[in-house]
């Protein structure tokens, strides 16, 4: 009798051993899943601390048109660009966006950028650096191009109201004639 209570009692601590191993690794799992999804460092700058916005764009709530990609790429200036001729929720119809990786910062191949890429200096052009985390605003201004770069917030591209709501990093003007660049103070 002895045994079989021995026995009753190891097949109970075994299934309490069993099932406070899977519990230990449904937490683990939790835990790691947790981890995995926690947003990077920097990303919960609060809105209301950005130093600037721009309002160039006049932009309606009632335009819900969404962005049209045109699967444009080409290289320009050693950059590669993927460009876009529409942006959602732009009810001017003059906001592009270009989206770019590299190293190389927009004020430097800006000329080259507006020569393939504007139709008309009405618009306003945005370009995204993933590898710089910057989104520039790009227009035209007489005889110079206007480059104004932001810290790139997340998801903006996908907006034209969210668009240029970073902090403000610099400004340039290039002379469209001669290339030559200057920093706005």
């Amino acid at each position: 009798m002895k045994l079989q209570q021995q026995y009753k009692e190891d097949g109970m601590n075994q299934k309490r051993r069993n099932v406070m191993a899977v519990i230990l690794i449904a937490i683990i799992v939790i835990c790691i899943i947790g981890i995995m999804a926690k947003k990077p460092a920097g990303d919960d700058k609060p809105a209301t601390d950005k130093k600037e916005t721009v309002e160039s764009l006049t932009i309606s709530d009632s335009s819900e048109k969404e962005a049209e990609t045109t699967g444009k790429s080409a290289t320009v200036d050693g950059v590669d660009v993927i460009f876009s001729d529409n942006v959602k929720n732009d009810a001017t119809g003059n906001a592009r966006l270009a989206k770019v990786t590299g190293e190389k910062s927009v004020e430097e191949y800006v000329l080259d950028y507006y020569k393939m890429y504007f139709k008309s200096d009405q618009e306003v052009h945005a370009i995204v650096n993933y590898t710089l985390n910057t989104t520039a605003c790009v227009t035209s201004v007489g005889d110079k191009i206007n480059v104004r770069i932001y810290e790139h917030i997340d998801g903006e591209e996908q907006d034209a109201k969210k668009l240029f709501t970073g902090e403000k990093y610099a400004e340039y003007n290039v002379d469209k004639a001669t290339g030559t660049i200057d920093k706005v103070e």
